[in-house]
């Protein structure tokens, strides 16, 4: 692991600060995460105040108030301007800050109880924290993270990723970098994660077994070269050709069953039971049909700097050559500073998911007007942050472990992020689209008669679809259907199947 943080961080090219560093990872809490961080903060730092009501007072508060009249908000914001420029580090870095948004605070907290609350990718992010890496390979390591889809495999391309990094970041990322980080994320539990493939995920999970077990050198063999051979149960074949006997094959495939195709599947809802969900973003219909986005647990209108820790501070700035102990000049100074950043972390955290989600919303209208799913059209984390003018790495940021609230119910962010191809008649259609087209022809299919991946590509190009058959066989692939061979031999009753 050391050998590998190692190799990740040899080249120093990442211009990221530790401060940005930081806002990356604070746009990523999810709600009740930041409020416990605001917490934590304003307990640790007297120099950070917050309006925010006492929760048992709340709770005996009404459901429903009258709007506050208007404030200058303006004002406010040269104020707090003019106190970030006067007390920031020089050598921290420049960020623009944005006007808060001009909507009243939402007091009603959207809770729903779904099953994918709580993501495997917070346990990866928690293992790789723990880990001896360097800024530049944790950002990598957690980048692959984020890229994972939701059976914990990564579907994007090493050459992909670094295209990416380099175009979020503004750097010269390598191919051997991003392979290096992604050896570490495959080092991390449940074994198998990241894997590219099928081969590579029973790969992982029989490297993290003990050689010495019985049975695991084999099957590491069968799998390496034989998993098609496997799959379609030729067992003498295997044996004949790595000279071993049939109950040496038997007994490793065995073993082989026993591994988890899917290293994430099933985790999530078995963790996540009665989680409670609350969407940081709402996205509803105003009265004349139009959609209108805004964030239901604003934080930054009750967080401030405490004004008597400021007038302290300069005060003591005024008088610094005739201060007895600078130390205490020094103490102050850094609380004060501690509090703004804060503050300022909030603001940027809360004007990047607003971008974020305007840019998704105007890009997904049509699905947010109507619900349907089919509505849903290609896109990726670069359409995104085009549109909404932000790097791509803060746009994965924003969308990770976030849901939005909606007419229709509350919705993972990550579920509306999709590829997809363009039909003959220059249609874009979602790869989403085309797996369920591929699962519908199966579903019809006679059972002792398969359609073959040759007759599902010859089928989906009569009605545009562009694809080849080797398209057809990894959309089957990644929902786990056999070939066609295996659901013939498994809609035979198990009586006439011979041992």
């Amino acid at each position: 692991m050391i050998r590998q943080s190692q190799h990740i961080g040899q080249k120093q090219t990442l211009n990221l600060s530790p401060q940005q560093i930081q806002l990356l990872n604070f746009i990523q809490l999810g709600t009740l995460e930041l409020e416990q961080r605001i917490e934590q903060e304003t307990l640790e730092n007297t120099a950070l105040e917050s309006d925010a009501p006492d929760p048992d007072i709340a709770a005996e508060m009404p459901d429903e108030l009258p709007e506050k009249e208007g404030t200058d908000e303006a004002d406010n914001d040269f104020e707090r301007f003019e106190i970030i420029e006067q007390y920031q580090q020089e050598d921290g870095p420049e960020y623009d800050f944005a006007a808060p948004d001009s909507r009243s605070n939402q007091d009603e907290s959207y809770q729903r109880t779904l099953a994918q609350a709580h993501d495997f990718r917070e346990q990866l992010k928690a293992q790789i924290s723990v880990l001896p890496l360097t800024p530049r390979a944790q950002l990598l390591a957690g980048y692959i993270v984020d890229s994972l889809d939701d059976d914990g495999y990564l579907r994007t391309s090493i050459a992909d990723m670094t295209d990416t990094l380099s175009f979020a970041q503004s750097i010269f990322v390598e191919e051997s970098e991003v392979e290096a980080a992604l050896e570490t994320v495959q080092m991390l539990e449940p074994a198998g994660i990241a894997a590219r493939d099928l081969r590579e995920c029973l790969l992982l999970q029989l490297d993290n077994l003990s050689r010495r077990q019985n049975n695991v050198e084999m099957a590491w063999r069968i799998v390496k070269d034989h998993l098609y051979d496997l799959g379609n149960h030729q067992h003498e074949k295997i044996g004949r050709v790595l000279g071993v006997s049939h109950h040496e094959i038997r007994d490793a495939a065995a073993l082989i069953k026993k591994l988890n195709p899917r290293p994430v599947a099933g985790q999530s809802v078995e963790l996540t039971k009665n989680y409670n969900i609350i969407p940081e973003f709402v996205v509803e219909k105003d009265e004349q049909g139009d959609l209108q986005v805004y964030l239901p647990n604003k934080n930054s209108g009750v967080l401030r700097v405490s004004a008597y820790m400021q007038e302290m501070l300069q005060s003591m700035q005024r008088n610094k050559e005739k201060l007895p102990d600078k130390a205490a000049f020094q103490y102050l100074r850094s609380k004060v500073d501690s509090a703004v950043w804060f503050v300022e972390m909030v603001r940027q955290r809360e004007h990047s998911m607003l971008v974020t989600m305007q840019a998704i919303v105007q890009l997904q209208h049509e699905y947010f007007q109507t619900g349907d799913h089919r509505k849903l059209r290609p896109m990726i984390l670069k359409d995104v942050a085009e549109i909404a003018q932000l790097d791509i790495s803060t746009v994965s940021r924003v969308t990770s472990l976030k849901y939005v609230h909606t007419d229709f119910g509350t919705i993972h962010l990550k579920d509306l992020f999709q590829q997809g191809m363009a039909k003959a008649d220059g249609e874009m259609v979602t790869n989403k689209e085309i797996s369920e087209l591929i699962a519908i022809l199966i579903g019809e299919e006679d059972k002792q008669a398969p359609v073959s991946d040759q007759h599902i590509c010859n089928i989906l190009q009569d009605k545009g679809y562009n694809l080849a058959r080797r398209t057809v066989a990894k959309y089957r692939d990644l929902m786990n259907i056999p070939i066609a061979k295996m659901r013939r031999e498994m809609a035979v009753p198990a009586t006439l199947v011979a041992e």
